[in-house]
């Protein structure tokens, strides 16, 4: 059972530093996901940079947050922001982000208490705390600063998905950089992110040590394999997440593939018409638009039975543990024409990863045999290896702290590397604080 007694399961500090800058991580520190971070300095002046939940199974909480009153959320993934509710109900905490992060968080806590519910996790929130967070949001357009006492915060183009922004914290003595999930790289969705100028770059390593194959190859490489699939009769099924995969998937497809006949279906609909009120958070609104206009939308039952007869499926729940794409599989694998896309990271103990290991998923309570041909493609918006490493040089920063990356794969070459470019490097540990001089 998940317990948070506020104020009293909190293992974080009681008093503020003597001196410089003291960060502490709740979640997120030397684990990939479940990031919650507190920055406070000598005078008690704090702020929590994101509070989530890693959808594992089972899923992974953050320490208890100590009492803040501004939380910065850096985007709407829920190892982000899953546990956001309960910091409005408990600490009344004001809640900033960008106009996007805010209006797409009501649909992923409502579906985060839903998966609760069906998989018998607990929550340490329920629904009436989502209206309390609702209330708390305070957003903030890209480059425009505010103050929250002598510290002066900004936030910048994320360059993840639509709307994601890193967080810039200037303080009477240093400027600090936190990236949030970034990618230097642009995307069909958005543009990549740019480097500031920082004493202290917090940087995501998720991928430290591994570097993407070339967008432009991996590309093609998936439009490739999706004609394949058409021109032998079969329908490709792509599970996709709905916040940015989705959407980015229909665009690919709607610039090299215009002629087919593609079907969307899952949350990621409801998510394309918010970056699509959103225009300031897109790479191109009209490519968007464009392609949601071509493709079909899933909408109801007999929808959904016309969309078996499609070239193309995208749909969630994108590592295939629930939602339209499992409803899609159970009647589509007896006929080997079809096969399965996998565009996205394929977590452990998840329909996917099981399907890429075993040729079997769950579905509908019983593992069933998978013979359909399955590939997976890298079409990952963090930053690899080279780009973390370049990013922190020209962000000029002296301090980096790696967070959000695996303590044993990815962190170690990634502080090799940037230690070679005379970076002094921090690796944090969950509920172990730190000092920046």
């Amino acid at each position: 059972m998940v317990v948070y007694a506020p104020g009293r399961t909190s293992n974080y500090p009681d008093s503020p530093p003597d001196n410089g800058l003291r960060y502490h991580y709740l979640g997120g520190g030397n684990e990939v996901g479940n990031v919650g971070i507190v920055l406070e300095d000598p005078t008690s002046n704090r702020l929590l940079l994101d509070y989530g939940i890693a959808p594992t199974k089972p899923p992974r909480y953050p320490n208890e947050a100590p009492h803040v009153s501004n939380a910065i959320i850096t985007h709407s993934h829920i190892d982000h922001l899953g546990m956001v509710p309960w910091l409005a109900s408990n600490h009344n905490t004001t809640l900033h982000a960008t106009n996007l992060t805010a209006a797409i968080s009501e649909m992923m806590w409502y579906d985060c208490h839903k998966v609760s519910s069906i998989e018998g996790y607990p929550l340490p929130w329920d629904k009436r705390d989502i209206d309390l967070a609702l209330s708390a949001w305070k957003t903030h357009p890209f480059n425009e600063s505010w103050h929250q006492d002598d510290w002066k915060l900004e936030l910048h183009k994320a360059g993840h998905i639509p709307g994601a922004a890193m967080l810039h914290v200037e303080t009477p003595n240093k400027k600090v950089l936190f990236s949030g999930d970034f990618d230097t790289r642009d995307s069909q969705l958005t543009v990549g992110a740019k480097p500031v100028k920082s004493d202290v770059l917090f940087v995501e390593g998720t991928y430290g040590g591994r570097d993407h194959p070339p967008k432009e190859e991996e590309n093609q490489r998936f439009i490739e394999r999706v004609i394949e699939v058409v021109d032998r009769g079969g329908t490709a099924l792509v599970p996709a997440f709905a916040n940015g995969r989705t959407q980015d998937v229909v665009m690919l497809l709607h610039k090299y593939l215009p002629e087919l006949d593609v079907h969307v279906d899952g949350m990621g609909k409801r998510v394309a018409r918010l970056q699509m009120d959103h225009p300031e958070t897109l790479r191109d609104p009209s490519a968007l638009e464009s392609a949601w206009r071509w493709c079909r939308r899933v909408s109801s039952k007999s929808d959904r039975k016309k969309a078996l007869d499609a070239d193309v499926i995208v749909s969630t729940s994108g590592m295939m543990d629930g939602g339209p794409s499992i409803w899609y599989l159970n009647r589509l694998r007896h006929d080997r024409k079809n096969a399965i896309l996998l565009t996205g990271y394929q977590a452990r103990n998840t329909g996917g990863r099981r399907l890429l290991e075993e040729r079997r998923v769950p579905i509908f309570g019983k593992l069933a045999s998978i013979e359909l041909d399955v590939d997976q493609y890298s079409f990952s918006t963090h930053a690899g290896h080279q780009e973390i490493v370049q990013f922190a040089e020209e962000c000029q920063a002296e301090d980096v702290v790696i967070y959000h990356s695996d303590p044993n794969m990815a962190r170690p070459p990634l502080v090799d590397a940037l230690e070679a470019n005379g970076h002094r490097v921090h690796t944090p540990e969950n509920g172990i604080p730190g000092i920046l001089d």
